[in-house]
């Protein structure tokens, strides 16, 4: 079944109307006649306001965040528009709501619609094609539009087989956010804005890659700097005709070629399981070291038949004095614990007491290391307190000195550092 245009449906309909108004009038006389004069124009109405206009034929209806453009023939005749926060001014910018700026001449409007009646003027339509991306994926659309978008839209823009310094191509997905502010440069000015801008990014972002490695834009780093250059470029001459770049974010950088991108996620997997395992050794150490040094404080507790929270209060409260109180037993414990840590292969870093233990010097190197000493007793305590299910307290399993062991650690000390 063919399907008629909106013109013709509403034609047949007016004319069925004013039909059935003269057989109405012939039938009942005055009566008739003021019936139909009433029921005549009110389906003109109708047709013009249901069918017709929203097809822009002799009318249209302005939508947020659209222009409309009338044309006479095949000459620009008018343009209107609907934005909040904004307003036409007689060159056909787009301005916010209070410059200083004189506002163009508001259409005369019925409901919402605009009605220009006179048969030679039409609706301005195209036809646009751009690209979207949705979820990664590259959509192409194609549509006859008869309004201008002209609050910010986002556009899709592909890059294929754009070459690095070193001769590697590669392909840049990147959406553009663009406004125009001038729908008139835009549609008249330049045969196809939008296809122009596309070209245009696409050449910024060769010349761009072209002057950058291939290690650099394919891991990120340069995001930033290419949107700043293709803004530079772009938007200047873009301006030119009534558009404007507000934003612009890259999406995706891929090697062109498929080894290049195998060989390029299997580099980054090896860096980040080398990072991964560097840490973890880290983390191991540090725990090892903290243990240890825990392990410092309670066999000098033990030599000196004191308890590991008061000698923590008498470190905390001055850690000089207690250099000078338990010298002896804290320069055997750290080295006992240096040597052992060595022998293990598992030290984090190397605590020394100080050469100097005479004067500010030393007392300072030695508060230094007393605060290390704290600091870890401070964890393991915590450790204690709050076990985790997956690591249980290093207090399990470790070596509980006596006092004769300890004494017998001391002496065997002094005897090392006398060699």
């Amino acid at each position: 079944m063919e399907v008629k245009s909106p013109l013709t449906t509403g034609g047949m309909i007016i004319a069925f109307a004013v039909i059935t108004g003269i057989v109405i009038g012939l039938l009942f006389g005055a009566l008739g006649t003021l019936v139909a004069l009433i029921l005549i124009p009110v389906v003109i109405f109708l047709v013009l306001y249901l069918i017709w206009a929203p097809h822009g034929i002799f009318a249209f209806f302005l939508e947020e965040g659209y222009a409309k453009i009338i044309m006479e023939g095949n000459s620009f005749y008018d343009m209107h528009i609907k934005r909040k926060g904004k307003y036409l001014i007689d060159n056909y910018d787009v301005v916010d709501e209070g410059s200083i700026w004189p506002r163009k001449k508001l259409p005369f409007t019925i409901f919402g619609m605009v009605p220009y009646l006179w048969p030679f003027r039409k609706v301005y339509t195209y036809n646009q094609r751009w690209v979207k991306f949705k979820d990664g994926v590259k959509e192409k659309r194609e549509e006859v539009l008869d309004h201008v978008i002209i609050m910010p839209y986002v556009y899709g823009v592909e890059v294929r087989a754009a070459e690095t310094l070193g001769k590697i191509p590669i392909d840049i997905m990147m959406e553009v956010e663009t406004e125009i502010f001038n729908p008139y440069k835009a549609m008249f000015q330049i045969k196809d804005w939008n296809a122009a801008m596309t070209s245009w990014v696409e050449g910024a972002s060769r010349d761009f890659v072209s002057k950058n490695t291939y290690e650099q834009i394919i891991r990120g780093e340069l995001s930033e700097s290419l949107k700043e250059h293709i803004i530079e470029k772009v938007g200047k001459t873009l301006k030119q005709y009534g558009v404007k770049i507000n934003n612009m974010a890259v999406i995706q950088v891929v090697p062109s070629n498929i080894e290049y991108e195998k060989a390029t996620q299997q580099r980054i997997i090896e860096e980040r399981k080398k990072e991964a395992t560097i840490v973890k050794a880290e983390a191991d150490a540090q725990k090892e070291a903290i243990a240890r040094m825990g392990s410092a404080l309670q066999m000098v507790a033990s030599a000196t038949g004191q308890t590991v929270e008061k000698l923590n209060k008498e470190l905390e409260a001055n850690p000089s004095a207690l250099h000078t109180k338990y010298k002896e037993q804290f320069t055997v414990a750290m080295d006992l614990v240096n040597r052992n840590m060595a022998i293990d292969g598992k030290a984090y870093f190397e605590m020394k007491m100080p050469s100097n233990t005479s004067g500010s010097g030393g007392g300072t190197d030695f508060s230094n290391m007393m605060g290390a000493i704290i600091a870890a007793n401070k964890i393991i305590e915590q450790q204690k307190k709050e076990p985790s299910k997956s690591d249980p307290p290093s207090s399990k399993g470790e070596k509980v000195y006596t006092r004769q062991e300890i004494d017998d650690l001391i002496a065997w000390g002094k005897k090392q550092r006398k060699q």
